[in-house]
């Protein structure tokens, strides 16, 4: 079922709800009113007799009878009974009729000190009354409302056909209703509709923000912004992953096609397998790069972890980036170390987290003039944070914005060998691991890293 039948459907079932109820509490009331209208008509006409009868001395029963009689607004089926304090009747205006359980009508009287109620389509009254001598008397009195019973049931017919009326109208400006209001949606539905990934940078357009449509569209182009980068970052990692392996596969093929040119000697062969076997030393790291980059970032991704100490960790990475040069020159400093070592410990996989800072530290020594750089351990009681400084050209500005995504190298570095996927990779491990990677960074001025980690003590 289509939401627009859906909610011209409960639309009109609630609104019939509330006429039904609305119908039935007017025609209770009218209703309650008419009898009770009625019953004091009725009352009125048996004390009006009773008087007549019992308090007029030139009145008696016949002569009363014969009034009763004459009246022109005598009600329907019209009975007035007037009975002694034994229950004895002293008069009827209507000899054909007999009540129902009169004796019944009396005690309750004497009981309640009035009586009424419906008997068959006939209302039903009795009170007492005392003449000027101060005699106990009973009066009952009973007839049909037939004027009131035509009344009503021209009342129900009028709120049946107007009940209909009114859901037929309120059905038919519900649909109208609904189509207005889900006019935006179906609107919004042909804009997506027209998006592919030829023209990811279309939005939807919202007339007004501040309502649920506008902030359902505001969303969706939120949604597409992020798509749209994704997409762009997707074609500019394949290019860039096809650029940084079609080098040192050109080199490698070069090489072997210039040395099958002709017979070489054994020192020239061995320089070109050490050539080839550099190359795909090179190849190895970067597949290796990108795999580890791949598999971090999943959002499920699990580690296995245990304690680790993390001053340990950083001499371990100094040692490991030093014996890759021996120009290299890594500087640790330590401040604020606390006398409990367990302070200095974090929940960590070792291996990974060991990646991320030598990624990190070979960087800084890459671009140092002079192929050194510092790194500091500062401990506090709510976080362990490593600055790794290095004094090489600095980052510009745009570049610091672009320096994580994979394969992005800033143009300061393009005298320095590498293929720009060691501080995605590093950033990934952080975040992996619950820890925050910054880069403060200016041109001329060197560049600094900063690694922090929460903890709870």
């Amino acid at each position: 079922m289509q939401i627009r039948t859906r909610l011209t459907f409960l639309f009109t079932l609630v609104v019939t709800l509330i006429l039904i109820v609305a119908f039935s509490v007017l025609y209770f009331f009218l209703w309650r009113s008419g009898r009770l209208e009625f019953e004091r008509r009725l009352r009125d006409r048996a004390l009006t007799s009773a008087v007549l009868l019992l308090k007029v001395e030139e009145v008696d029963s016949a002569l009363l009878k014969v009034i009763d009689q004459s009246k022109h607004d005598i009600l329907y089926g019209e009975n007035i009974s007037i009975l002694d304090s034994s229950g004895k009747e002293l008069y009827t205006n209507n000899d054909t009729l007999r009540f129902l359980r009169e004796s019944e009508i009396v005690e309750d009287i004497r009981k309640h000190g009035t009586f009424r109620s419906m008997q068959g389509n006939y209302t039903v009254v009795g009170l007492p009354f005392r003449d000027a001598m101060g005699r106990a008397y009973f009066i009952i009195a009973e007839a049909i409302d037939v004027e009131g019973f035509q009344r009503f049931r021209d009342l129900r017919t009028l709120l049946v056909v107007l009940l209909f009326v009114l859901v037929a109208v309120v059905a038919f400006v519900g649909w109208l209703y609904s189509g207005r209001t889900l006019m935006p949606i179906k609107k919004i539905m042909n804009e997506v509709e027209s998006i592919s990934t030829d023209n990811l940078s279309q939005r939807l357009y919202a007339t007004d923000s501040n309502d649920e449509i506008g902030k359902l569209v505001l969303i969706f182009n939120g949604l597409l912004d992020r798509i749209e980068n994704g997409f762009n970052l997707q074609k500019t990692f394949v290019a860039n992953v096809s650029h940084e392996l079609k080098n040192p596969l050109t080199k490698i093929t070069s090489q072997l096609e210039v040395t099958l040119l002709s017979d070489r000697d054994t020192a020239e062969y061995k320089a070109l397998v050490s050539s080839v076997l550099e190359d795909i030393r090179e190849l190895n790291q970067l597949s290796n790069g990108l795999l580890d980059l791949a598999t971090l970032s999943q959002d499920n991704v699990k580690l296995h972890t245990a304690l680790v100490r993390l001053d340990e960790l950083i001499w371990e990475v100094r040692e490991t980036v030093q014996a890759l040069n021996t120009s290299y020159r890594v500087e640790v400093l330590a401040i604020g170390m606390p006398e409990d070592e367990r302070k200095l410990c974090i929940e960590a996989n070792s291996q990974l987290l060991k990646t991320a800072f030598e990624n990190i530290v070979e960087n800084a020594c890459k671009f140092s003039e002079d192929h050194s750089a510092t790194v500091s351990l500062i401990c506090s009681d709510k976080e362990l944070e490593v600055r790794i400084f290095d004094n090489g050209p600095g980052i510009a500005k745009r570049d610091l914005e672009r320096i994580f995504q994979p394969f992005y190298r800033a143009d300061s570095s393009a005298r320095v060998k590498g293929h720009g996927i060691g501080l995605s990779l590093s950033r990934r491990i952080i975040e992996v691991h619950k820890g925050k990677l910054e880069i403060e960074s200016s041109p001329g001025q060197g560049t600094q890293v900063n690694v922090g980690f929460s903890i709870s003590r």
